[in-house]
């Protein structure tokens, strides 16, 4: 299990809308555009559903998931995998709900999606491309 480096975890922070990559139960590819997502813990990335359809379907019959992060400016990319639980009653909903409600009051937040980070690759140019962390 790879752990949330503290430059991984500054990238996430600065990045505004998150490409998130599932796929379906038969290998299907599914990308969509997030904006609703941050660092949990050390170990975990919060995603939360706000309008998901075909991603909630996939990761509901596959749950796996890969996250792209970058910072142009400092020119650091990663590439982030995991599995995922999906959350739709207690803290973990609780805390993703107040999180949205603080930023977009006029949305209702279905559920919260925790991925539980199993694998971190660069992604920038350089010496250690597609290396793990």
């Amino acid at each position: 299990m790879s752990k949330l480096t503290t430059e991984v975890k500054n990238v996430i922070s600065r990045q505004g809308v998150f490409p998130i990559a599932t796929a379906s139960r038969d290998g299907v590819p599914n990308v969509v555009p997030m904006t609703f997502v941050k660092v949990y813990d050390d170990e975990n990335l919060l995603v939360v559903d706000n309008f998901m359809h075909k991603t909630k379907q996939n990761i509901e019959s596959n749950p796996y998931m890969s996250i792209c992060v970058w910072d142009q400016e400092n020119k650091l990319s990663y590439q982030i995998k995991g599995k995922v639980t999906i959350h739709d009653l207690g803290p973990v909903f609780d805390q993703a709900r107040v999180w949205v409600k603080e930023k977009m009051p006029a949305l209702q937040p279905k559920s919260a999606v925790l991925l539980k980070v199993t694998n971190i690759y660069v992604c920038q140019p350089g010496e250690s491309l597609g290396q793990e962390l």
